[in-house]
């Protein structure tokens, strides 16, 4: 019989009919000695078997069929595959060697299942061999600082051991929202849920009462035949604590996320087999694959079979899902190939480790998430904070770094810093969310314009090159501010008395002023303006020395650096509101919340409005820029620019609309703040902008020798090293940086 007469003959069979002929048979398949398991779906062609009219490919019988083992990994699903009940072995013996002494005939799977009425359903044996999953390095991705959303990892504790699962997406009951994940590491209602954002673990919900285990399988898919079969579902809900802090778009997926797949039995059919799919585990990164098989039974107790709704294969040349990914929601694409819609298909809560020949693959096991929501009663959150960008807290950092280079006078300067635009941020036609969601969400190289937040800021436990001595307790953490406003009893500050004379640009002269106010802890003694003279020099130093690679870190870092300068936050007293207010307490006070809520929630949630406008109000700048000849002039420089960020947008006038408006970090709160002040941020990162660049620009001209290799591209690896290194630019408090100082 050819392909195609076969496919004719079994077209007309349905989902609904594959199910009813595995029920009738269950029991005499998997009662022979070889079979693992069995599930439905299309027959499976092998990969070097002839199509259909290739005669000079058929066997000299005149059969179309070679012959040998089928393994998932050695065929496909073509055209012309008809649907199948799809029974899994772990060795595979040819028909030929059934019977005769050899293996008794009764063991054999039978090639088609009749049914009483005279339907015949066709049988693909498949060789599988389950085995230990296939483990691969842990995905190297930076977790965003302010809104957690799908893709994130979770963290529990139960009986002493740690347990790490994937956020799959958010869903509400109308009043409360959840995040959803896999019950086993919720653990019991009541329970502490952690997330880690950037090597921090930080509570972020409590396990709800509303779970699930396992559901009879006709009770969730009522008209389908199942008896003594239970849905495998695995789905605990976390009661998030602040919903302003979640997003629900998803991380590390390249698409637009689209409605969700309705899957009941008039919807789910055979046309899902073969579908690609995609999701971002936590643990294993961003990860391809298509449906291989419906309805796999993968397991039988005390006379129950435990059914999962999905078997997703890996897609090849890409991670396999492993250990963490479990609760991962994984996406049916459709449409286009560069942007696809994302349907929330599936909630992955387990895996099947099988071996094909000699290959180890990882099967994601997954239940459908209609199912979920209809059975614990929520509905899938789509639009919270839908604006946020994937990359999280970063929007400011990188395109001051992205403008300032277009800010760069023409000449071997920017050549050498457009040739590596992509190591200190990203070219200017890849500043979208998407295109740097998809670049932060893998690799392990962390763009120089982020390293003083992402790597210096952390210990080295968690993070290569890490200088924290203990969880956001460390020398680097002064180096990103200067309370320069808070005025002395004669009403004069410490920027006014800086910016009147350059001879008070000098420590001693700081660290007096620190002291006469009572400051005796250098730890809160913010040095920005000092960083960015130590940043110069080493500028200046490698340069003369003909490294390329250490100046290009010292130039990208700086961007970050200068990026905090022109925040006016980071040059107050009042950085997150007023503490100094009558009745604040140390864990209460007006404005508290206001920095995270600016410079992180709003600049993210608004960035595609916000990016266009960074370079033309560099462009447009017309402030007056101090002239800088070394390492002294570019802190001056710092002081002016925070000085000028304060006149753009006063501190005071930014805390008192946040506490007017209600405070928090909710879509309210943080768009009313764009309303106000959407403008005057484009302005404030235009002028940061061109003091980066004046900078760059000025350490050049110091230095008075040319880039010892013209515009290279630089390697990734050799920067890492550079960064990673805590040699390289120590971070010191204000007591100690006047030996680094030139």
């Amino acid at each position: 019989m050819s392909p195609l007469s076969t496919q004719q003959n079994f077209q007309s069979l349905s989902l609904k009919d594959l199910l009813e002929a595995r029920e009738l048979y269950h029991w005499h398949l998997s009662n022979k000695a070889n079979v693992v398991g069995t599930a439905v779906g299309l027959y499976l062609i092998r990969t070097d078997d002839p199509w259909p009219g290739d005669a000079a490919a058929q066997d000299k019988d005149g059969s179309p069929y070679a012959k040998g083992i089928r393994t998932f990994d050695n065929s496909e699903v073509r055209p012309y595959s008809w649907p199948a009940i799809i029974v899994l072995v772990r060795d595979w013996v040819d028909a030929t060697e059934f019977g005769y002494g050899k293996v008794d005939p009764d063991h054999m799977v039978p090639r088609t299942l009749y049914m009483q009425d005279g339907r015949a359903v066709p049988v693909c044996v498949v060789a599988v061999q389950v085995t230990e999953p296939s483990r691969g390095a842990p995905a190297a991705t930076r977790w965003p600082s302010t809104y957690i959303g799908g893709g994130c990892p979770v963290l529990s504790q139960a009986q002493g051991v740690e347990r790490t699962a994937t956020v799959g997406c958010l869903v509400t009951d109308g009043h409360t929202t959840y995040a959803l994940t896999n019950r086993h590491v919720c653990g019991e209602p009541g329970s502490i849920v952690k997330a880690r954002l950037r090597g921090a673990a930080v509570d972020i919900g409590i396990a709800s009462e509303r779970q699930l285990t396992r559901e009879p399988f006709t009770s969730v898919f009522p008209e389908f035949p199942g008896s003594r079969s239970y849905l495998t579902l695995d789905i605990g809900l976390v009661e998030i604590h602040d919903v302003n802090d979640w997003s629900s778009q998803p991380f590390g997926i390249k698409g637009t996320p689209g409605e969700i797949v309705d899957l009941n039995e008039l919807s789910l059919s055979l046309q899902f087999i073969d579908q690609p799919v995609t999701a971002f585990g936590s643990a294993s990164g961003l990860l391809e694959g298509t449906i291989k098989a419906l309805f796999y039974r993968h397991k039988s107790l005390a006379g129950y079979d435990y059914v999962s709704q999905f078997l997703i294969a890996p897609a090849r040349g890409f991670t396999q899902s492993g250990p963490g990914d479990s609760g991962t929601l994984w996406y049916l694409k459709s449409g286009d190939e560069e942007n696809p819609t994302l349907h929330p298909l599936a909630v992955e809560w387990g895996g099947q480790s099988l071996l094909a020949g000699d290959k180890r693959l990882n099967y994601a096991l997954a239940a459908g998430l209609s199912a979920a929501c209809q059975l614990l009663d929520v509905d899938l959150v789509r639009d919270h904070n839908q604006g946020a960008t994937p990359y999280w807290g970063q929007t400011g950092h990188y395109s001051i770094a992205t403008a300032a280079i277009e800010s760069v006078g023409s000449g071997p300067l920017r050549d050498f810093l457009k040739a590596n635009i992509e190591r200190i941020s990203f070219r200017p036609d890849e500043l979208t969310p998407e295109q740097i969601h998809e670049k932060l969400a893998n690799g392990q190289f962390v763009e120089l314009a982020d390293v003083p937040d992402l790597v210096w800021k952390k210990t080295a436990g968690r993070v290569p090159g890490g200088r924290d001595y203990a969880q956001n307790a460390g020398p680097e953490h002064p180096n990103h501010y200067a309370d320069i406003d808070k005025p002395r009893p004669d009403g004069k500050t410490l920027r006014e008395a800086t910016l009147s004379s350059i001879e008070n640009m000098s420590v001693s002269a700081w660290l007096k002023w620190y002291a006469d106010d009572g400051q005796a802890d250098t730890r809160s003694e913010g040095l920005l303006p000092f960083r960015v003279w130590q940043i110069f020099d080493e500028m200046v130093r490698q340069l003369k020395a003909g490294d390329d690679a250490r100046f290009l870190c010292a130039a990208g870092v700086l961007a970050h650096y200068v990026g905090d300068a022109c925040q006016p936050l980071h040059g107050s007293y009042h950085a997150d509101g007023y503490r100094d207010a009558p009745g604040a307490t140390s864990k209460a006070w007006p404005g508290k919340g206001v920095h995270s809520t600016f410079e992180d929630k709003m600049v993210d949630r608004h960035s595609r409005e916000l990016l266009p406008q960074i370079s033309q109000q560099a462009k447009r700048f017309n402030g007056t820029i101090p002239r800088i000849s070394d390492g002294r002039g570019a802190a001056f420089a710092t002081v002016t620019l925070m000085a000028q960020a304060a006149d753009m947008l006063p501190p005071s006038k930014l805390i008192d609309e946040y506490v007017r408006l209600g405070g928090g970090s909710s879509a309210r709160v943080v768009d009313g703040l764009w309303n106000v002040f959407g403008d005057d941020t484009a302005k404030l990162m235009g002028a940061g902008a061109r003091y980066l660049a004046a900078i760059w620009e000025a350490a050049f001209e110091k230095a008075d020798t040319s880039l010892p290799s013209g515009a290279r591209e630089i390697p990734e690896e050799e920067l890492a090293k550079v960064y990673q290194d805590k040699e390289f630019l120590p971070s010191v408090t204000l007591d100690k940086i006047s030996s680094l100082l030139e």
